[in-house]
């Protein structure tokens, strides 16, 4: 997706383009899955803990927001550092990037359900505070509306950590980190629950636009590691399968245990490690392989905001393909990547040409100077 303030750089969408993918089929895997093991709708009971570690790994598919979140981090980083940005025009480009879809979903959910529409929780939602309890709540339509507000909070954040990046460098970013960290050990200490604190709000979730920040500053100094990027793109991403391994193996999402209150770091820095070796390393990409994850992370927005929508549609509609001896996780597998991606792919082209594309045409330059890339 081309920006007013940043070159281009391909391999922005072809992570954008994986991430969506890896939400797709991690929640096919776990809605479908589910529904044909209990016949009902998702629980988080009967959490998936498969013997296969790759199945295990996509289990814990929830790690795609973490990659999102390391990426707004990166992308606003390398488009605005030293170039003196606008706050009023940041927070506008974003209010026209992410509002207008989430308007339109929120509406199509208040007109399918309005029954269940209040003015407070309708409030809480409108500002930015749809990760909250209390929120509205009608699923499957506003069941990804959490993280739309997590990102909001950032970008109210972010002006003034690039103030602080560009006047003390990057011990600023990391003092903000260890301050997050310490209001996580005292949350803890208090009798908080650090699951839901590290997962749904921004005292967990900062770990991760920090770390993508400080990818940022890291790609726009130029430095190169001796190999080359590619070691360290295969060595972060054999540490990301391994974490999400060992986190089903341990119970997976639902489990609330202490170590919870380093998840979210350490998911920040693989994936930062991972976002710097794929760019620095996007080239090697077959040219047909590099469009089609464009392509996808072009629309990955809309995909990110309606798949679940066709998800719970399919599942529900009992419409899902089961071959003969086929396990629960392999036709939800199998389901997804026959039936539900097609529909996501198209439903969401037609949504960015629709609803994104002329509102992402009104946005302007926040930044002074040349929209370096690297």
């Amino acid at each position: 997706m081309k920006s007013p303030n940043i070159d281009y750089l391909p391999a922005i969408d072809h992570l954008r383009g994986l991430a969506a993918l890896l939400i797709v089929f991690y929640h096919g895997l776990h809605v479908i899955s589910y529904r044909l093991r209990f016949g009902a709708a998702f629980g988080f009971d009967g959490w998936l803990q498969p013997a296969n570690p790759l199945l295990a790994a996509l289990a814990e598919g929830h790690t795609a927001v973490s990659l999102f979140m390391v990426l707004s981090g990166f992308i606003f980083t390398i488009g605005a550092l030293g170039r003196g940005i606008s706050t009023a025009g940041f927070l506008r480009n974003r209010f026209l990037r992410t509002y207008p879809l989430f308007l339109a979903v929120l509406l199509f959910a208040m007109l399918w359900a309005p029954q269940r529409v209040a003015p407070l929780p309708l409030l809480q939602t409108l500002l930015a505070l749809g990760n909250l309890r209390g929120s509205l709540d009608i699923p499957p339509f506003t069941s990804m509306f959490w993280t739309i507000a997590v990102e909001w909070h950032f970008y109210l954040l972010f002006p003034l950590l690039l103030r602080g990046l560009e006047r003390h460098g990057p011990r600023a970013l990391l003092a903000v980190l260890a301050l997050a960290f310490l209001l996580r050990v005292g949350a803890l200490a208090a009798g908080y629950g650090m699951r839901d604190l590290g997962y749904l709000t921004i005292f967990g979730r900062i770990d991760q636009f920090l770390a993508g920040m400080l990818a940022g500053v890291i790609y726009r100094s130029g430095w190169r590691p001796a190999g080359g990027w590619l070691p360290v793109l295969c060595l972060s991403g054999t540490g990301i399968f391994a974490a999400l391994w060992a986190l089903n193996g341990a119970g997976g999402w639902p489990v609330e245990a202490t170590f919870r209150i380093g998840w979210g770091t350490l998911e920040a820095a693989l994936w930062g490690a991972f976002v710097l070796g794929w760019v620095g390393s996007a080239t090697r990409l077959p040219a047909t392989l590099s469009r089609v994850l464009a392509a996808i992370g072009t629309i990955s927005y809309s995909m990110y905001l309606l798949h679940f929508i066709v998800i719970d549609a399919i599942a529900g509609s009992g419409l899902l393909l089961q071959p003969a001896g086929a396990s629960p996780a392999a036709a939800a597998l199998l389901s997804t990547a026959l039936l539900v991606l097609p529909v996501t792919l198209l439903l969401s082209a037609l949504s960015y040409r629709l609803v994104e594309r002329p509102f992402l045409r009104l946005r302007g330059v926040y930044a002074r100077g040349s929209a370096a890339a690297g």
